[in-house]
Formats: structure tokens, sequence, C-alpha cells
């Protein structure tokens, strides 16, 4: 699992698919863009984690490396995913960009808060929503993700999907059933993705 980390071009896209870790907190790497699919990022505390944020397409994420040079949560991938190194084009940074960026993250972490709070069946379908709406989305992410991600128990979640497939509710066939990804302390960062299901 400590796989030494090849050194990629910035120009290079990296392809993921669901439950693979796409880096590690406190590991040294570059900011990516989500081209497709959908990106957990958690807060790591000794050997639990802690779920912190959603990125879909659309979405920076790393981009704290810009400053630090490290990541600051860990990320998997929740469906396949296309991640793109970012900033693209020239890599330079302008204070534009980093305004829409902080905009952006803004707007996601509002997203995020009303995904917590409200009915199940609500949480439910705006999460569906997020994930589905963006673009390449081909699965959707385990009972125990959506159970940390909307604040929920497994079995509601398990109940509401239920409920919801029932009244077609677009997206809610597409939940996969497997277990959540953990990952060991001290594994590889973005350049020697794993799976550790």
């Amino acid at each position: 699992m400590n796989a030494e980390c090849p050194d990629l071009s910035r120009s290079e896209r990296r392809r993921f698919r669901q439950g693979e870790v796409v880096y590690l907190a406190d590991h040294p790497g570059r900011a990516w863009r989500v081209l497709s699919g959908s990106v957990r990022l958690d807060r790591c505390l000794g050997d639990t984690r802690e779920f912190a944020n959603l990125a879909v397409s659309g979405d920076i994420i790393g981009a704290e490396t810009e400053l630090f040079g490290r990541y600051t949560f860990s990320a998997t991938a929740i469906s396949s995913c296309l991640l793109a190194p970012w900033p693209e084009g020239d890599g330079e940074l302008t204070r534009d960009t980093m305004l829409q960026v902080l905009i952006a993250s803004e707007r996601r972490a509002a997203e995020l808060m009303n995904l917590r709070c409200g009915l199940a069946m609500d949480r439910l379908r705006r999460l569906l929503a997020m994930l589905i709406g963006g673009k390449g989305c081909d699965s959707l992410p385990g009972l125990r993700d959506l159970a940390e991600i909307t604040d929920l128990r497994i079995e509601t979640v398990s109940r509401s999907l239920r409920e919801l497939r029932a009244a077609g509710e677009p997206g809610s066939d597409r939940v996969g059933y497997g277990r959540r990804t953990e990952h060991a302390a001290g594994g590889p960062a973005l350049h020697g993705s794993i799976s550790l299901r």
C-alpha cells in the first residue's frame, strides 16, 4: 500500500473507479477538476474518518495544495470519475480564478448543508439530483456513503430508496449496495490509485 507515486505531467487526466482512493490527507499533491462522476472528501482523525465534502462534475478538489503543498482531506471516488489537473492551460492562478473557486466552494457548502436537514426523502432526492445531474455519472454511491452524506441512518436510506424507486424517482435504481471504501492511514496519494474494498 505504500507504493511510490509516479510523477505525472500537468496535462494528464486520471480515471478512477468507484471506491478507489484518489488521494490521502497530509500527502503532497496538486489540485484537480472533477470532469465527471463524484468524489467524497473526508477529514481524517486518527484511525477514523468523517465526511467533510462532496465534489461533482466541475468542482475543484485539492486546491489547498496550491498554498500548502499537501492535501488537507482524503478523497475517494464514490462513483466512476475522471479528473484533470487544475489549473488548466498555463497553470497560472489569477485572482479571478481563485474567486471563482471560492464562490463555487461556498455554493457547494450551502448545497451540502441542505442535504443534511429536512425529511429523509427530500434529502435523498436532492442528493440524487446533484449526483445524476453531473456529466458522466454511470454509478451512484453505496448506502453507507449516502447515509453519511445526508446524516441519516443506513436503514432510513434503504427504506427511503425503496419508496423512491416505487415512485419512479430518477437515479434511485442506480444506488450501489457495496460497503464504503475504507483506507488505511499512510497509503499512496493520487498518483498510485488503489482500491481497498
